[in-house]
């Protein structure tokens, strides 16, 4: 890449044995219908050939930078390593995960809605879930406005990280994400964020979410939920919101621990799924 180049709009993106959908992911960024954009890449450590194809892509284009690890750091790690290597003229940061697919016009829409909305520090959107083989199973929808957002975040996670593009200026001044959390990173991220600063959400979705047996809210299930648990407390204990209603949520939070896995997962789908777009 050439290190002159200058671009309004960073991607950024961490990497970690993602070789099996990684070209569909890349070819989503990179035939953005807004062209003026810098892709970061960072490969934490992969073990398949994840690096050769980031390499095989940067070759091509001179829009991408590839950072490495060496080992895997994990993804808060990875993700303020990506932080980091932004460069300081850069406005707006667009989030994208490896195993998912753009819209040819996401870039294009959430930058004009967030240079003419200047009072919000991020848009994400709804999402249109598809599974391993990139078919199509269903829809996520999310509120909309900032006023709704604000309600609701504190008992659910409403921002879908790779979904999202945010000002700059608004994740460093928070301090980018907390490595104490192993997972669910982001939603600590977003409640930090939303005690400054408003979030919106498109109603149509600008991104493809993947659905796969890797994610941390697969494999890892219960981790996820206690730790936005963990978070939910922090958040609560910090702004003193500690109402009737945010005890009872969390006090059902806690008894969704003892249901099995399987059966929390499909509570999940049925209250965020739906078969056709919202």
């Amino acid at each position: 890449m050439n290190a002159d180049r200058k671009a309004k709009v960073v991607v950024i993106m961490p990497v970690y044995n993602a070789g099996r959908f990684l070209r569909e992911c890349l070819d989503s960024v990179l035939v953005q219908t807004f062209r003026d954009f810098i892709l970061i890449v960072c490969d934490d450590g992969s073990r398949d050939d994840s690096l050769s194809i980031l390499e095989e892509y940067a070759a091509g284009d001179s829009r991408m930078r590839i950072l490495k690890n060496g080992e895997n750091r994990g993804i808060p790690f990875t993700r303020n390593k990506l932080l980091a290597a932004v460069p300081p003229d850069c406005e707006y940061l667009a989030l994208m995960d490896s195993d998912d697919v753009c819209m040819p016009d996401r870039l294009e829409r959430q930058l004009s809605f967030l240079q003419a909305h200047p009072e919000l520090c991020g848009v994400g959107s709804s999402l249109e879930i598809i599974d391993e083989q990139s078919r199509t199973t269903g829809f996520r929808g999310y509120p909309v406005s900032p006023e709704e957002i604000r309600t609701v975040m504190p008992d659910r996670n409403v921002i879908s990280q790779s979904s999202l593009m945010l000002r700059r200026a608004a994740i460093d001044d928070v301090g980018g994400y907390n490595p104490e959390y192993a997972c669910c990173q982001d939603y600590d991220c977003w409640l930090r964020m939303l005690e400054k600063y408003d979030f919106a959400n498109l109603p149509t979705p600008v991104l493809k979410y993947r659905m796969s047996s890797s994610q941390c809210k697969q494999s890892r299930l219960r981790l996820s939920l206690k730790t936005t648990l963990k978070i939910q407390k922090a958040f609560r204990d910090r702004t003193d919101s500690w109402t009737f209603r945010a005890r009872l949520r969390m006090f059902a939070g806690h008894v969704l621990l003892c249901l099995p896995s399987p059966l929390i997962l499909k509570l999940f789908e049925l209250m965020t799924y739906r078969k056709e777009q919202p």
